[in-house]
């Protein structure tokens, strides 16, 4: 069984607070995929809706994902986050 996690990242930011999303994700980017176990991290936008945002991950392993959630990076963006966003919903997906 395969172990690999993927995640879908839906955010929708306050306008005006676009550049905001991008800024956080363009410098935590670099930093992320040097993680031991992450295989995918990027920032998509929405088609015609400029306030909306996917975050798409892949994770080798339940731990690999686990390990990220702690790093100092991860919560320090996430204590910043509701500054610019007005929802994120995950959604969390395993190969069938």
């Amino acid at each position: 069984m395969n172990s690999e996690i993927s995640l879908i990242i839906d955010i929708v930011v306050k306008d005006g607070l676009r550049d905001k999303q991008i800024d956080a994700f363009k410098k935590l980017a670099s930093l992320v995929l040097k993680e031991e176990g992450c295989l995918q991290y990027e920032l998509k936008e929405v088609e015609d809706d400029k306030n909306r945002f996917i975050i798409l991950e892949k994770w080798a392993s339940n731990e690999a994902l686990l390990a990220h959630d702690e790093t100092a990076h991860m919560i320090e963006a996430d204590s910043k986050s509701p500054l610019f966003r007005e929802q994120t919903t995950v959604l969390k997906l395993f190969d069938i």
